[in-house]
C-alpha cells in the first residue's frame, strides 16, 4: 500500500508523542486508558479510522494504527460519529443531544445543532449535501444540510417505538433514505422504513426480518438494499419494486451479519457469533460466491446486545473492505483488503472503572505502596495494573480462567490480591502471581455478596445462596469455618428474585471479626469471632456504623437516604457526603467538621477517598443532567478546609486513589478514563 502523507497535524503535547498527556483539564498531568463505549467508523478514503468514546473523539491514521488527533474532550460522551464522503467533514453525536459537523483538518466546529432525542445511527448523503440521524427512542429521522446543520425535513413512522440499532443509509442518488422501525406484528421483528427524499412519503416497508435490523445498505448502483441484523439473516431488495431478490440464511445460529457493499458492487459481509463460555468469531465472506476471506477468534465482548446503556458500537464494517472490531475491552482489531490479515493496536482499557460500593470491602482503585503501581478494577476487563511511570497497563492476573468478575483487595502489607468469580467457580489470586489460584472452590452465585479478604491477608470468605459462609485460610488453602447466616424463607418459591439474600461481608480492620448482612425484609447483621469460628452476641443497631471491640464495621443501613459514608484507612475518621456531610472522629466520637460542598453539588458526591495518612480526604461528583465536567474536591480533614476544586471528567467520578506520597490523586471515571492530578502545589 503506497504511503500516505495525513493531512492533520498532530496535537502539540508537553512530551511530544505522549498522548497520555493530549488535552489535559487544569491541573492533570497524564490520563490513563482511551474512553469506554467506543463507536468506530472508517473514512470514505481508507486513511482514516474514528473512535467516539465517553472522553472524547479520537482519530487514528489506519495505515499506521497510531493516534493522531484527539477533540471534543471538553464535553466528551461521543458516542455517534460518521465520516462525509469527500474526507472534509465529521459528524458526532453526543449524549447532551448535541450534533456537530467538525473540519477534519483541525477537529474546529462547522456547525451544530441541539436535537430533542438521542442520536441512535448518523450518516452523510453520497453526494456530501445532507446529514441524517436516527434517534434511540422514536422511529423518527432528520435532515440537516450537511455544512450547516439548517434542517431540511424529518420523517416519522407510523409505528412509534424506533429499531434496537436505528441503522440509517442514503440511496447513492439521494433520493431515498432507508431506516428501521419496531416491527407491530411481532415483539423482537424489526421492518424497514424507505422514504422519498423529494416528497417526504414513505414509499416502502419490509419486514421480512424476525430481530434487530444492525445494518443497512444501498448498493453502488442503487438498484439494491441489503440489511443484515441479528436473526443470522442477509435480505437483498429491488429497490424498483421493493421485492425480495436475494436471502442469505446458511451461517448458522451466529449473532450478527453486517453486510456492505464494495465500490465495485460485490456484497460482503462480516459475521458475528459471540459465546459467552469461549472466545468469539468474527469472520467476512463474499455472499454470492461463499469465499471466505478473512476469520478470527477472540476474547471479548464485541457486540453487545441489549444493555440499556450500549451506546457504542464495537464492530464495524464497511466498503466491504474494511472491519475494526474490539477485542478484550483493550485492542482494536482491524483488518482490509489491502492488509489481509489481522493487525492490532491497543486502545484500552475500553472499559469503565467500577465504582467503589464502599471505602473498605471493595475498593476500585489503590496505589501500591511504592506508588508505582495504580490498581484498577474495570467492569468488562476485570482487575488492571497501570504503571505510573510508563503509563502503560497490564490484567493483574494473566490467565483465562480469571474471568472478568472481580474484586480487588490490598493487604496491610501491601499485596494486592484479586478474587474473582466465573460460572460458579470462586477464586483467589496473588496479582502478579505464578497463576495458580491460593483458593478455588464451587457453589458461589454471582448475584450475592462479594467475596471479603481479611486486611492482614490470611482469612477469605464468601457466601452462597443459601446463607452458608464459607471461610478459608489463605495461607494452607484449608477451609476453616463453615457459619449459617438464616435467612427469611421466599414468599413464593416459584419466584427467583424473591428471598433473602447475603448482601454484604466485610472484616474488621485486624480480620478478627467477619460481619454478614442480610437485607430482606429488614436489614440483619451478624458478627462473627474468626478465632472461635461462632456468633458474637451483640446485637447491632439503627446506626451507620458500630463499634466491635474498638474496631468498626460499616452498614448500608439508611436505604432511603443519600448519604455515603467512608472510613479511613487506619479506622480513625469517618465522613458523610450527602444529604448532611461532615468528617467526624471516630475515637473522640464527635464531629471534626462539616463540609462545604460546591453550589449545586451538595447531593451528587459519590467517589470518596481518605489519604492513606489520614491527613486529607477527596470526593467526586457523580453526574447529573446539565452538568458539563465533574467536580473533585480536597479537603484537609481536621479543619474541614477545601484545599483545591478539579474539573475534569465528562461524566460519573466512580472512584479515588491518594499515592502514598501525597504528591498524586487518580480518578478513575465512567468515561474509561484515569486522570492522574497533580497535588504537589496544593499540599
Amino acid at each position: 500500500m503506497e504511503s500516505k502523507q495525513s493531512l492533520i497535524q498532530a496535537p502539540v503535547s508537553v512530551n511530544g508523542d505522549d498522548v497520555t498527556t493530549w488535552a489535559l483539564p487544569e491541573g492533570a498531568i497524564a490520563r490513563l486508558g482511551r474512553g469506554c463505549e467506543p463507536n468506530m467508523t472508517f473514512s470514505a478514503d481508507g486513511q482514516f479510522l474514528a473512535i467516539g468514546t465517553a472522553m472524547g473523539l479520537w482519530l487514528y491514521d489506519l495505515e499506521t494504527l497510531s493516534p493522531i488527533a484527539l477533540w471534543e474532550t471538553e464535553r466528551g460522551m461521543v458516542f455517534h460519529i460518521a465520516f462525509s464522503p469527500n474526507g472534509k467533514w465529521i459528524a458526532a453525536g453526543n449524549s447532551d443531544k448535541i450534533l456537530k459537523v467538525l473540519d477534519i483538518q483541525n477537529g474546529a466546529c462547522l456547525a451544530q445543532v441541539e436535537v430533542d432525542d438521542y442520536i441512535a445511527e448518523l450518516t452523510f448523503s453520497y453526494n456530501n449535501q445532507y446529514l441524517a440521524a436516527a434517534y434511540a427512542r422514536s422511529a423518527t429521522f432528520e435532515v440537516w444540510h450537511a455544512e450547516t446543520c439548517e434542517p431540511v425535513t424529518q420523517f416519522a413512522s407510523d409505528t412509534e417505538e424506533a429499531g434496537f440499532y436505528s441503522p440509517i443509509s442514503f440511496s447513492p442518488d439521494t433520493r431515498l433514505i432507508a431506516s428501521t422501525s419496531a416491527s407491530d406484528t411481532t415483539d423482537d421483528a424489526e421492518a424497514i422504513v424507505v422514504w422519498d427524499m423529494e416528497s417526504g412519503q414513505q414509499i416502502a416497508s419490509l419486514t421480512a426480518h424476525t430481530y434487530w435490523i444492525s445494518t443497512l445498505c444501498f448498493s453502488p448502483c442503487g438498484q439494491f438494499l441489503a440489511s443484515g441484523g441479528e436473526d443470522g439473516t442477509v435480505y437483498v431488495w429491488d429497490v424498483s419494486t421493493w421485492r425480495q431478490v436475494q436471502s442469505y440464511t446458511d451461517f448458522g445460529d451466529v449473532s450478527r451479519i453486517m453486510p456492505s457493499y464494495s465500490p465495485e458492487g460485490i456484497l460482503r459481509a462480516a459475521i458475528v457469533d459471540y459465546d459467552d463460555t469461549g472466545p468469539a468469531t468474527i469472520s467476512v465472506c463474499d455472499l454470492e460466491s461463499g469465499e471466505q476471506l478473512y476469520t478470527d477468534k477472540f476474547w471479548g465482548n464485541t457486540v453487545q446486545f441489549s444493555d440499556a446503556d450500549d451506546w457504542g458500537n464495537t464492530a464495524v464494517f464497511s466498503n466491504g473492505s474494511r472491519l475494526a472490531y474490539e477485542c478484550r475491552h483493550e485492542f482494536i482489531n482491524v483488518w482490509t483488503l489491502e492488509y489481509p490479515c489481522r493487525r492490532q493496536f491497543t486502545h484500552s482499557p475500553i472499559s469503565f472503572p467500577a465504582y467503589e460500593r464502599t471505602s473498605i470491602s471493595f475498593p476500585t482503585a489503590l496505589f501500591s505502596d511504592d506508588g508505582k503501581t495504580l490498581a484498577v478494577k474495570h467492569h468488562h476487563e476485570g482487575v488492571v495494573l497501570w504503571d505510573i511511570a510508563s503509563k502503560r497497563s497490564r490484567p493483574a492476573v494473566k490467565v483465562e480462567s480469571a474471568g472478568k468478575n472481580q474484586f480487588l483487595y490490598k493487604t496491610n502489607s501491601g499485596k494486592f490480591y484479586v478474587a474473582s468469580i466465573k460460572a460458579d467457580n470462586v477464586k483467589l489470586w496473588e496479582v502478579d502471581g505464578n497463576g495458580i489460584p491460593l483458593i478455588e472452590r464451587t457453589g458461589r452465585e454471582y448475584w450475592s455478596a462479594f467475596p471479603a479478604l481479611s486486611p492482614t491477608g490470611e482469612l477469605f470468605a464468601y457466601a452462597d445462596a443459601d446463607g452458608n459462609l464459607k471461610v478459608w485460610d489463605v495461607n494452607s488453602g484449608n477451609q476453616r469455618y463453615e457459619l449459617k447466616h438464616p435467612l427469611e424463607p421466599k414468599d413464593n418459591e416459584d419466584d427467583e428474585d424473591d428471598g433473602d439474600t447475603i448482601g454484604d461481608l466485610q472484616f474488621s480492620f485486624d480480620g478478627k471479626i467477619l460481619a454478614s448482612e442480610s437485607n430482606h425484609p429488614q436489614p440483619h447483621v451478624i458478627s462473627w469471632d474468626m478465632e472461635l469460628g461462632e456468633e458474637i452476641d451483640n446485637s447491632l443497631n439503627d446506626n451507620v456504623i458500630t463499634r466491635i471491640p474498638g474496631r468498626l464495621v460499616f452498614r448500608w443501613l439508611k436505604p432511603k437516604s443519600r448519604e455515603v459514608v467512608h472510613i479511613s484507612h487506619d479506622g480513625k475518621y469517618l465522613s458523610s457526603i450527602g444529604d448532611n456531610s461532615y468528617l467526624y472522629d471516630v475515637k473522640q466520637d464527635d464531629y471534626l467538621s462539616r463540609l462545604t460542598l460546591p453550589q449545586g453539588l451538595e447531593d451528587i458526591f459519590w467517589a470518596a477517598k481518605f489519604s492513606m495518612c489520614g491527613k486529607y480526604f477527596a470526593a467526586g461528583t457523580w453526574w447529573r443532567e446539565g452538568m458539563e465536567k465533574m467536580v473533585i474536591c480536597l479537603w484537609e480533614v481536621k479543619t474541614g478546609k477545601q484545599i483545591v476544586t478539579f474539573r475534569g471528567h465528562p461524566t460519573d467520578v466512580h472512584a479515588l486513589a491518594f499515592s502514598p506520597d501525597n504528591t498524586l490523586l487518580a480518578s478513575a471515571s465512567y468515561d474509561g478514563s484515569i486522570l492522574l492530578w497533580d497535588l504537589t502545589p496544593y499540599l
